[in-house]
């Protein structure tokens, strides 16, 4: 209620702003301070009411700079998980680091930490010793400072021959297999290029490492008795003779094998395969040839504390630094563009072992052994390798030895930059699994979101797995999201976190308010930092009435312009629009049709790319009739398109508006009739030559695939 009477308040002469009097706008520098102050307020009486103290020298260290202040109290709609998980890392770590050293990186790891679910969030904040009960805070109790430990290779070997207890199934695997004499396996290594002299004896490589094939000796594994039926039948004779012979392995010979890409279709094959596989994996996590278990991920204090240490690495020999060029990322970069790395949850040991090769010896990895279909297959691509080793599945040392496919890589990749200090994470596209990373060009400061891996497309189909934690919600957003809080932070980081508090302004008014003021505020956002994406979606996802919404976009539109020249940041506008356009398609579709013609004369004049608001629009207006012309208009328009002839992404476009447009059509009847109609606009011009290949139009093959009708020859 009273957050609902502060914002009434504000709305006295709430009008549209111009640039010379934002700061004196109700949405500008004076309410912001206002209602950070009213959250630390609120913050400060939660402490007291769950009996819990803060040094004074702590708040007033976060009072103390308005970006600060505005991060801890202004940024989530509770902010007191985010208040007591920076002093929780103060107090296992120390007030230097987090005042001084590192308070960027401390705010990044409260507030990411703050988006957990509870229950599995605590985890973050403890000893280690496991979750805390469900909606456990982050813990401000004394404790002493905080002695980062890296646990060493948990396996602890059985004796699977001890004569003083009866020996079991798993032991009498084991033994097969390390008694067993050693087999001979080819395998791949990389051997330096042949030497050649200069004039002063010093040799010097002649040209770059080579691949060759080599034949080794090595014990005898699970994975090689899944690829041999003769291994197999030694197996089940071994096992028989010691009371076993329930254990049948019958799993054929090199169905699945070291170096298998083939996915294995036989289901009842597949299944013997399987049980072999957990049977060899049992066994050798029961006599600790194997991980029990992976290891627990770290708490926040443990991840900062390894990050850190890393960071100050001076390296050895010296040069080394320089070589490898340490840091890759700045571990002082403002918190917003340090989430991704934060959220990384990899063992320590794991992320260790990663970390000490690169800093010994350069090496980097961010791709793996691309396998093909098997590794759509988990049970299958884990038995064609199962052996013992010090790392559980889901490391990223198991997806080394296995595999995979462009999941596997995207995560080697991400998992790989963030060890070393490198905000990453995964990211779809169709089909397809990709990287994205944060850079930082050192000259200008700037910072950037990139792709990587990209296959299926660029950044416009590109969908960024780590959670854009930024309007208080979270979850997977498209790339254009993440790069829009890059160009955000490089436009002024205070002005930033501005319209990160202006969108938990909005999210506190009532839908009166809303309803009345969602152009002016857009305006406001806008004008406060062009990529205030956030306050912008905010505003957008509340408005009452396509009306609401079509003024929304126009009031971002002519704000942005006064900032970019036209034709900059073209995904960023486009995905506003899209969101806009997104937000009238699920708003009651017009009852009238004037409404609907008045709504598709603005729809068009802002550039609507969304069949399925468009279709809704023309039955509006004149039902199917009006709906099938206006199609069919839209591919003779389509057909005459220059570009149709010049740029793949024309066609692929139009085509994804065939396929919106015909899931609207009722019946089968209907839309074969539909395509038919279509398809005349498409005579003699079915297929489409660009850069001397030619190929059938993607929307004419979808026609004639609704149609009835068989796909032309490219010939």
């Amino acid at each position: 209620m009273q957050s609902r009477i502060f914002l009434a308040s504000l709305a006295i002469g709430f009008t549209v702003p111009s640039a010379s009097v934002a700061q004196a706008f109700p949405f500008g520098r004076e309410a912001i301070d206002a209602f950070v102050g009213g959250a630390r307020t609120r913050t400060l009486g939660a402490l007291d009411a769950k009996s819990l103290e803060l040094p004074a020298d702590f708040l007033a260290w976060v009072d103390a700079d308005p970006v600060r202040r505005a991060s801890v109290y202004g940024c989530r709609k509770d902010p007191l998980p985010v208040l007591l998980g920076l002093r929780s890392l103060e107090i296992d770590l120390g007030e230097d680091v987090v005042r001084r050293d590192y308070p960027q990186l401390a705010i990044a790891f409260a507030l990411q930490r703050s988006y957990l679910v509870p229950g599995e969030a605590a985890s973050g904040w403890n000893d280690g010793a496991g979750a805390k009960p469900e909606g456990a805070l982050p813990d401000v109790s004394p404790r002493p400072r905080l002695q980062l430990s890296i646990s060493g290779d948990p396996r602890i070997p059985v004796d699977t021959k001890d004569r003083e207890r009866e020996l079991d199934r798993n032991d009498h695997i084991i033994n097969f297999l390390e008694d067993h004499p050693s087999i001979e396996v080819e395998i791949t290594v990389k051997e330096p290029a042949p030497l050649e002299y200069d004039a002063k004896g010093v040799a010097k490589p002649r040209g770059k490492p080579v691949k060759v094939k080599r034949k080794i000796s090595r014990p005898l594994v699970g994975a090689d008795v899944i690829a041999s039926a003769e291994l197999q039948v030694e197996f089940n004779a071994y096992m028989k003779e010691r009371g076993h012979g329930d254990i049948v392995l019958d799993c054929g010979e090199r169905v699945v094998h070291w170096n298998s890409k083939a996915a294995v279709k036989d289901r009842e094959q597949r299944k013997r395969i399987k049980a072999a596989h957990e049977l060899f994996h049992t066994a050798y996590r029961n006599k600790g040839r194997m991980p029990a278990e992976r290891d627990r991920a770290p708490t926040a204090a443990e991840s900062m504390a390894w990050w850190i240490r890393n960071d100050r690495d001076e390296f050895t020999p010296a040069g080394t630094k320089k070589k490898r060029t340490w840091p890759m990322f700045p571990l002082n970069a403002p918190w917003p563009v340090l989430l991704m790395l934060v959220a990384d949850d990899q063992p320590l040991r794991e992320r260790e072992d990663i970390w000490t090769k690169f800093r010994t010896n350069g090496e980097f990895r961010t791709y793996g052994e691309y396998i093909g279909g098997i590794a759509q297959q988990f049970d299958m691509q884990s038995a064609r390798r199962v052996s013992p080793i010090a790392f559980n599945y889901g490391s990223i040392q198991m997806m080394w030895k296995d595999g995979g496919v462009c999941g596997t890589m995207g995560n080697i990749g991400a998992r790989t930059y963030r060890i070393c200090g490198v905000p990453s994470s995964t990211a779809g596209q169709p089909g397809h699994c990709a990287i994205v990373r944060m850079k930082h060009d050192s000259k200008s400061g700037d910072y950037t979101c990139v792709g990587g891996q990209y296959a299926t497309g660029g950044d416009e189909v590109t969908t960024v797995h780590a959670g854009w934690n930024y309007d208080d919600v979270g979850g997977r957003r498209p790339m254009v999201f993440h790069q829009s809080v890059a160009w955000g932070v490089n436009h002024g980081l205070f002005t930033f976190i501005d319209g990160l508090v202006l969108r938990r302004m909005w999210d506190a008014a009532d839908d009166e308010f809303r309803s009345e003021h969602g152009v002016a505020f857009t305006t406001t956002a806008v004008h406060t930092n062009p990529f205030a994406l956030a306050a912008i979606v905010g505003a957008i996802d509340t408005a009452a009435n396509a009306e609401a919404v079509i003024a929304i976009l126009d009031a971002f539109e002519a704000e942005f312009e006064r900032f970019a020249r036209l034709g900059q940041y073209p995904l960023y506008r486009t995905t506003v629009r899209e969101l806009a356009h997104a937000r009238i398609l699920k708003l009651p579709a017009p009852k009238t049709k004037l409404a609907a013609e008045r709504l598709l004369v603005e729809l068009e004049r802002q550039g609507c790319s969304s069949p399925r608001l468009l279709a809704r629009t023309w039955r509006a207006i004149g039902g199917e009739s009006e709906f099938t012309d206006r199609c069919v208009r839209a591919a003779e328009t389509y057909v005459a398109l220059p570009g149709r002839t010049t740029h793949r992404g024309v066609s692929k476009a139009f085509a994804k508006s065939v396929k919106a447009w015909q899931r609207t059509v009722k019946g089968k009847k209907k839309k074969r009739a539909w395509a038919e109609a279509m398809l005349a606009e498409f005579d003699g011009k079915e297929t489409i030559k660009i850069r001397r290949k030619k190929f059938v139009d993607p929307a004419v093959a979808e026609l004639c695939r609704l149609a009835g009708r068989d796909v032309p020859s490219v010939k």
